[in-house]
């Protein structure tokens, strides 16, 4: 009976003084969230801070999204919420996440600046969800920080580096589409970092590589792929200048049940770059790195 119990003390100290792998910090996680047959974009990205992140929340993965919260460990919130443009696929289920009453422990939700992704449907359920909580969209435009400081002596951003300011509003080159004009975002920690793309294509991509903030595209090994992958009317994603640029290594692409556009394939697969489909296996994925060291792959990508 003693030694029962003495065990039963040492186990218990062991679990007490054993720290919790979802309160250590110093490392960048991004999760792919959004699985299964629909095409649609849900991210969690796990901050080195200990902050986290969301990107897009589409119709029908605010479910998701908060069961993967709660089985990670998450319920203690979300610092920043990012929507990337107005459409169903990637905002459609923000509304009903806002809803939830699940912790947003910030002010301000981001989004692109324009008026292009500000009229329709799925933004004004959004704006009333934010209005209901007391929480500002704060309208981004390239060249905006969501954050810039360091973290364990690592550069730790969050930069918007499109859309710029005369491609919105009747600029000069004002984008036709909402995809064109979707919040792309890079996300640093010391020599790591993540290009969310929402559903920016090739013509966006080479905007950004002619405009005042191409260097940002150096050194991004971790590409959210464009567009979901597939063709959009004849537009594609994932330019090959774009691809070598930014020396991309590792792709996430939600492209649900549809299959993902051969030149795509071919772009990426030249480059050995390995990519995860939300639409193969389980669709869940994730990537993790201490900002210095290589990617961690959570799970065999897709291809190779």
């Amino acid at each position: 009976m003693k030694k029962a119990l003495s065990l039963l003390l040492t186990t218990a100290c062991l679990l007490v003084a054993t720290p919790s792998v979802h309160a250590a910090t110093g490392f960048l996680k991004i999760h792919m969230i959004s699985a299964g047959d629909a095409r649609s974009d849900c991210f969690l990205i796990e901050l080195p801070d200990n902050t986290k992140m969301v990107v897009d929340v589409a119709d029908g993965d605010s479910t998701t999204l908060i069961n993967k919260l709660n089985a990670l460990g998450f319920g203690g919130g979300i610092k920043y919420l990012c929507g990337t443009h107005e459409h169903v696929d990637h905002i459609g289920g923000m509304d009903e996440f806002l809803n939830s009453g699940f912790n947003i422990n910030n002010t301000q939700i981001y989004y692109p600046k324009g008026a292009i992704n500000a009229d329709g449907a799925h933004y004004l359920n959004l704006a009333a969800a934010c209005n209901r909580r007391g929480l500002a969209i704060k309208k981004l435009i390239a060249g905006d920080y969501i954050i810039n400081t360091t973290f364990n002596g690592l550069a730790f951003k969050v930069r918007c580096i499109s859309p710029e300011n005369s491609t919105v509003d009747g600029g000069s080159n004002d984008w036709g589409s909402e995809n064109e004009a979707s919040l792309v975002l890079k996300i640093t920690y010391g020599s790591k970092s993540i290009l969310m793309q929402g559903d920016a294509y090739g013509s966006t991509e080479l905007s950004i590589l002619a405009g005042p903030y191409a260097g940002e595209i150096n050194s991004c090994q971790v590409l959210k792929v464009g567009h979901h992958g597939v063709n959009a009317n004849g537009a594609l994603s994932c330019r090959e200048a774009y691809l070598d640029a930014a020396g991309v290594t590792k792709a996430l692409i939600t492209d649900g049940n549809l299959a993902i556009d051969p030149t795509i394939v071919s772009r990426l697969q030249a480059r050995s770059i390995h990519y995860w489909s939300s639409g193969a296996g389980d669709g869940y994925a994730w990537l993790s790195t201490d900002g210095t060291s290589n990617w961690v792959e959570g799970e065999a990508p897709q291809w190779p």
